[in-house]
């Protein structure tokens, strides 16, 4: 736009006005406009000048670094609304923006991989080798407040193995539950190396940092579920069971701390007390403890 009104300016004369804004399809009245709003004083121009040098150094700088560069490196203080005007003005703020990040390549590799990345759909499933996984939204004090809840659950015995609570839904918590899944394996005399972790294409579980500790320094396996929650339902039927025996102590939960210690005390009472159909009406734990006494007996 102000390339048209630079051409108007200089050819009016010779063509006439109303035939150089009719060539370049400017109305009068935006022609008025922009002539208003090029008024700008000199100061202006020598702080359009910075803030260009600035923009060249840093094209994905916003208003607010803009003129926090400008004060370090030139020493100018400026009103964050007239920065914004000058921007406005010579159309500097528009032009510029991030280019959009490309896909994740481990994303784009599971993608041509395909089902084949599944590697727990339609096969058999020894008890204490496949532990499935997933992040679930907690909300606590009387639901003014929300926080995650990440656990690892076998799919044969239905024990939890490791869980973790937190105010974010990231790469730390699940680290968390991991070195809590890799501490109750090791009572079990058990390595994270002789499992399979099951669980979706997350962001965090297709990040560099997840993806190195499990498998390149723990060297454990990793099936995705390729179609959501329907290739992992044991964790998605382990949570509506879980939160809606729970809603009352997770609603009534008035800190993230309360809350921690709410969902320590009924996993444990899960494990350890609760009986599962599934398992003939025996607890997680009992049957875990008759796995590990049917391996000793016949061991050689």
């Amino acid at each position: 736009m102000s390339d048209k009104v630079e051409l108007v300016e200089k050819h009016k004369d010779r063509y006439g006005l109303n035939m150089c804004c009719r060539a370049l399809c400017l109305s009068k009245g935006t022609l008025a406009y922009r002539r208003g709003r090029a008024s700008c004083s000199q100061a202006d121009e020598q702080i359009k000048a910075e803030i260009i040098t600035t923009i060249r150094h840093h094209p994905d700088y916003g208003y607010r670094r803009i003129k926090e560069d400008l004060i370090a490196r030139a020493g100018i203080v400026i009103n964050h609304k007239r920065l914004r005007k000058i921007l406005s003005t010579y159309e500097l703020d528009l032009p510029r923006h991030l280019p959009k990040r490309g896909k994740n390549p481990v994303l784009k590799l599971i993608s041509e991989v395909g089902q084949d990345a599944n590697l727990v759909k339609h096969r058999p499933v020894d008890p204490l080798r496949v532990f499935c996984t997933d992040f679930t939204e907690l909300f606590y004090c009387q639901g003014q407040k929300k926080a995650w809840l990440m656990a690892f659950l076998d799919i044969q015995t239905r024990w939890i193995a490791g869980f973790g609570v937190g105010a974010h839904r990231n790469r730390a918590l699940a680290i968390c539950c991991l070195d809590q899944l890799q501490n109750n394996l090791a009572c079990l005399d058990r390595r994270l190396s002789d499992i399979l972790i099951h669980h979706d294409r997350d962001s965090v579980y297709t990040s560099y940092d997840w993806l190195h500790r499990v498998l390149i320094t723990e060297g454990a396996g990793i099936s995705f579920a390729m179609n959501g929650a329907k290739d992992n339902p044991w964790i998605e039927s382990f949570w509506g069971r879980f939160k809606t025996e729970n809603k009352t102590l997770i609603m009534h939960a008035d800190s993230l701390t309360e809350l921690i210690c709410v969902i320590g005390q009924q996993m444990t009472y899960y494990n350890q007390d609760r009986r599962h159909s599934a398992l003939n009406y025996r607890t997680p734990q009992d049957v875990v403890q008759a796995i590990l006494m049917r391996n000793i007996t016949t061991d050689p």
